[in-house]
C-alpha cells in the first residue's frame, strides 16, 4: 500500500495576525485538513464515517510553535498516526517549510468515535474491517 506522505498548503492573507504571521488559531484547522486529506487518501473519507453515524470530535490538542509562517509560505504537514485503540486514535504532526529542513511546529491530536447522541462507540465492534485498516496505518516509533 502507497504510504501517505504530506498534506501541503500555501498560507492565506487572511489567515495572518497584524504581525504578519499565521495566527496561531489556525494551526488547528491546518491539522484538521491533514487529517481529512490522509482519511480520504487512504479509501476512508470523512463522510463514510458520517455515513455509519460515527463522528470523530478533537478531544485533546497540543501544539508548540517552533518558527512563524508568513502569508504565502507553503508548508507541509506530516501527520503520524502513534496509537489507535477502539474507542480512540492520536495523531502526531510535524509542519515543515516547502522545502522540509525547518520545522515550523510540532502538534498532538486525540480523537474518538462516538454516535450522534455523543456515546462512545467500538470501531473494532460497529466497523471491524475499518478498524483493522485503521490499526494498520498506526506508525511506531
Amino acid at each position: 500500500m502507497e504510504k501517505y506522505t504530506y498534506y501541503e498548503r500555501t498560507i492565506n492573507y487572511y489567515e495572518t495576525d497584524k504581525m504578519g504571521v499565521v495566527h496561531h488559531s489556525n494551526y488547528a484547522r491546518y491539522l484538521e485538513e491533514c487529517r481529512v486529506d490522509l482519511l480520504k487518501f487512504y479509501d476512508m473519507p470523512l463522510e463514510m464515517f458520517e455515513e455509519m453515524g460515527l463522528v470523530i470530535p478533537v478531544i485533546d490538542l497540543y501544539g508548540q510553535f517552533k518558527e512563524s509562517i508568513r502569508f504565502g509560505e507553503t508548508v507541509k504537514v506530516v501527520p503520524k498516526i502513534e496509537k489507535m485503540t477502539p474507542v480512540k486514535f492520536f495523531f502526531s504532526y510535524t509542519i515543515y517549510d516547502e522545502t522540509m529542513t525547518k520545522v515550523k511546529h510540532i502538534a498532538k491530536s486525540s480523537h474518538c468515535f462516538i454516535d450522534k447522541d455523543f456515546k462512545p462507540i467500538s470501531l473494532k465492534k460497529v466497523a471491524p474491517k475499518l478498524y483493522e485498516k485503521m490499526l494498520s496505518l498506526v506508525e511506531s516509533e
